[in-house]
């Protein structure tokens, strides 16, 4: 592989191991023009070295991921609270298309640094359906158990007919959740916090960290539906489930991102933790239907595209932020 297209450290091009050596280039940034750090100054396994190259040119400056965060938390307000449903899909895809567009621009970031490289598109298949497999082994075993199926009870889903749940599963949670949230927090920001970071010590784990972190605090807004719809938190006080809900949420969507991450990072794509994300999110909004439909509480309802996506708890377009996960 060429090691000037991947995103983060490992040995030098001429197989030495001595201290990397920092030259001065224009524009701000840092090269390493002939020492690239010693074996796995990355702070990762040993596995990373081939996949985790230490950037040509590091970008000292902050205000590249900087403006990414200013505009997922912008966009995260958008779709959760302003937005009409209709226009879920395009904002995400437009909003993940300018991250790319930002960091190769802005960033200098390249293909592989974003997990967009065409040679790791078939690793990228290749790991994504297998875990994606894993999940719904994961899921038909939990809905199997009758002490953990209350878990996958979601009031969201009652409402949700036939034709709906086909546009969420095969539409809005690939394309306007997995895809859009992989590229920003598994692609772009890692990217560009591995170059912010490289000429610091474990500067690869450190910029994954952030990533995962930030991807945490993405779901505090969709976190506090999930407390009016989860039955066993609504048995708990507004306040309580509340707090419950945005605590486990990040938590858990964070351990998620740490996921994603070494999943991306393990394939050289984010198509394999795109595919993990939707079988995650579908899966489960697919099983909350199915459970709902077999209790007998749904009742089909006309879709209504012109509500904002966040309204009162039995509002349907309330109910998408199931599909974030």
């Amino acid at each position: 592989m060429n090691p000037e297209d991947h995103g983060a450290g490992g040995t030098s091009r001429d197989g030495s191991t001595g201290p990397s050596r920092v030259a001065a280039q224009p524009g701000g940034r840092t090269g390493w023009s002939e020492s690239r750090g010693t074996p796995h100054d990355h702070g990762g396994p040993e596995w990373w070295d081939d996949l985790s190259v230490r950037p040509d040119h590091a970008e000292s400056e902050v205000w590249p991921a900087a403006g990414v965060v200013v505009a997922l938390s912008a966009s995260n307000v958008m779709t959760n609270r302003v937005l009409p449903r209709w226009a879920y899909v395009p904002w995400n895809v437009a909003v993940a298309s300018g991250l790319v567009w930002w960091a190769r621009t802005a960033g200098g970031c390249t293909a592989a640094e974003l997990g967009l490289a065409r040679r790791h598109l078939l690793g990228g298949l290749r790991w994504g359906l297998g875990a994606a497999g894993a999940v719904g082994l994961l899921y038909a075993t939990g809905v199997a158990v009758p002490r953990t199926r209350r878990a996958f009870r979601d009031d969201r889903a009652d409402q949700v007919g036939v034709s709906e749940l086909v546009w969420r599963v095969l539409v809005e949670i690939p394309l306007g959740t997995a895809l859009t949230e992989e590229v920003a927090f598994r692609g772009v920001l890692p990217a560009l916090f591995r170059r912010r970071f490289a000429g610091e010590p474990n500067w690869a784990v450190r910029a994954d960290l952030t990533a995962a972190g930030l991807f945490g605090l993405w779901h505090v807004l969709p976190a506090s539906a999930l407390a009016e719809a989860n039955p066993t938190l609504q048995e708990l006080p507004t306040t309580a489930a509340r707090g419950t809900a945005i605590l486990g949420s990040v938590t858990s969507t964070t351990a998620a991102g740490l996921l994603f991450t070494w999943l991306r990072n393990r394939s050289g794509s984010v198509v394999a933790p795109v595919l993990l994300h939707g079988a995650i999110n579908g899966g489960a909004y697919t099983l909350a239907w199915g459970l709902a439909r077999s209790s007998g509480a749904t009742a089909d309802r006309p879709w209504n595209w012109d509500r904002p996506v966040r309204r009162r708890r039995r509002s349907w377009p309330f109910a998408r932020r199931v599909t974030d996960a």
